[in-house]
């Protein structure tokens, strides 16, 4: 790989400096119609909000809003942030299990669909909705057992154990609230099988992408309890949001059908609620390459070759749990040989 849309990669390094993190216009264009072509092929009603903590880099988010992308916001920082992208208050879902009183009035008045984690916070948007002299429409986010060992979900209103059916009857009963929605995000992580005691810390693992079973179960679960709200409460759901963690786009197929296959079979043709989607890594992950230099070659005891390069650790964080497809922007020649790689700790405030 000698080029980047076209671009030579040395001359990206000549005239920005190495190390430099470069972004393929054409491919993240690409990944955004491909994902949503995806979903809107298996479903009527679509909308994807990009998730703003993958990336705030606010070039690539013009990028991804110029193909009709909402915005997913898990803080004030990043709803902020949507809204000086020209993203309508409409078009931004915030999550997140700490929301400022200031930040909810303010999507509140904006229109934007909050979902709601706690109790507590529900206590804070029934005392803003006495200040609005109404009620007002939110979503909760929801957790429940998918099949896989995860840490204990901590964000939400587990289903299982009840407590999300209490904060769908909460707000049927107070009518300051209305539940128009249900938010689920699959957790990343899983704890590894340890014995008694030690440090379950040391047995987190990252899954990325996660077993699109885990999705299916997630979606049937959603889609019962919505249909259980219904008919206790009368509550009807306006959409349903089934986060992110998708992979890139040319593995999506088989979690289109689990998000999609249980939401079409649990509702009428009259009653489907919208889908959303919170691609993150799936827009991103493919497009963006660090463009480094090697600066030495060492030998190192027993055979192994060590690479020293200009970027540290740091800037790419995700090789801690993630093997990098490294490329020869210039071929050398010579038979291919294990190396270790590494760098410095850089300064990511200079320029």
């Amino acid at each position: 790989m000698n080029k980047i849309d076209g671009v030579s990669i040395e001359d990206l390094a000549q005239e920005f400096g190495s190390p430099l993190f470069a972004a393929s216009a054409r491919a993240i264009i690409n990944n955004c119609h491909s994902f949503r072509t995806a979903f809107s092929a298996a479903y009527p009603r679509v909308e994807v909000a990009y998730s703003y903590k993958v990336n705030s880099v606010p070039a690539l988010l013009g990028i991804i809003h110029g193909e009709c992308a909402w915005a997913e916001a898990a803080s004030g920082f990043e709803y902020d942030l949507a809204r000086r992208m020209g993203v309508p208050g409409s078009s931004i879902v915030l999550n997140g299990p700490y929301k400022k009183m200031e930040e909810l009035r303010k999507a509140v008045k904006e229109g934007a669909l909050i979902n709601a984690d706690h109790m507590e916070e529900i206590d804070l948007l029934e005392e803003i909705a006495r200040e609005e002299g109404g009620p007002i429409d939110i979503g909760i986010r929801v957790s429940m057992e998918t099949g896989i060992d995860q840490m204990p979900d901590r964000f939400g209103f587990n289903i299982e154990s009840g407590e999300a059916a209490r904060a769908v009857e909460r707000a049927a009963k107070n009518k300051l609230i209305r539940i128009a929605g249900l938010h689920v995000h699959l957790t990343s992580y899983i704890v590894e099988p340890h014995g008694e005691g030690g440090m379950p810390a040391k047995h987190v693992r990252l899954i990325w992408p996660k077993d699109p079973g885990a999705y299916r179960k997630a979606a049937a679960e959603v889609m019962r309890f919505s249909i259980a709200m219904r008919e206790r409460f009368g509550v009807v759901m306006k959409y349903i949001d089934m986060g992110g963690g998708f992979p890139t786009v040319g593995s999506i197929s088989p979690y289109v059908e689990a998000v999609t296959g249980p939401i079409l079979a649990g509702f009428g043709k009259d009653d489907q609620p919208l889908l959303i989607l919170e691609p993150g890594r799936a827009i991103v992950s493919d497009t963006v390459h660090l463009i480094t230099t090697v600066v030495a070659v060492k030998e190192l005891r027993a055979g192994v070759r060590a690479v020293v390069v200009d970027s540290g650790i740091n800037i790419l964080p995700t090789s801690f749990w993630k093997f990098q497809d490294i490329e020869c922007a210039e071929e050398r020649g010579g038979g291919l040989r294990e190396a270790t790689v590494y760098g410095p700790l850089d300064d990511l405030l200079s320029g």
